[in-house]
């Protein structure tokens, strides 16, 4: 099997881009460059949409226009959260001068693109059906759980008070309530 038609090797791409967006967050160093957190995030979702796509061989959902429907709205709704993305500068570590915000989805959730990030892959992967995709939307969420202790972190050590008070009124790092 070549390689390209594997969802292992999409997989591999997409872990590898998260690892390297931990360290770019984790790190003042490589914060600076934004190219690198493009190629990262580029690398993290490049991986989770390819693996799901019919080109891709692996086991696939038996099911109706149903998969079309629920995926959609999986999908939308991670759309929804990925709003955030617009108001802050997402690809490296926090900035110095960076500001806190807490309304609006922030208000829910402390990691909205993060939540976004794990509806729209499982919207995808119900879309297309794809056993696989759905099976790793769990490791995905704990790539990101471990992404957000670093990036939160770094946050506590720029913002200071406001964002440790802002942690304990906002439980949900990436799913709303959920403490973990």
């Amino acid at each position: 099997m070549r390689p390209f038609g594997d969802p292992f090797f999409w997989a591999l791409i997409s872990m590898f881009g998260l690892a390297a967006a931990t360290a770019l967050v984790g790190s003042d160093r490589l914060a600076k460059f934004r190219s690198l957190g493009l190629v990262t995030v580029g690398m993290f979702t490049l991986g989770r949409v390819a693996l799901v796509l019919p080109a891709v061989s692996q086991p696939r959902l038996v099911a109706g226009d149903w998969n079309w429907v629920v995926g959609g709205v999986i999908f939308a709704a991670g759309m929804v959260f990925a709003l955030p993305v617009f108001t802050i500068r997402p690809i490296t570590g926090p900035a110095a001068g960076v500001s806190l915000r807490t309304g609006g989805l922030y208000g829910i959730v402390r990691n909205p693109l993060y939540l976004s990030d794990v509806l729209w892959c499982l919207g995808l992967a119900v879309m297309f059906r794809s056993e696989i995709g759905i099976a790793l939307v769990p490791v995905w969420w704990a790539g990101l759980w471990l992404l957000t202790i670093i990036e939160e972190e770094s946050l506590e050590r720029k913002l200071g008070q406001p964002y440790i008070e802002y942690r304990r009124r906002i439980r949900g790092r990436i799913l709303p309530g959920l403490p973990l």
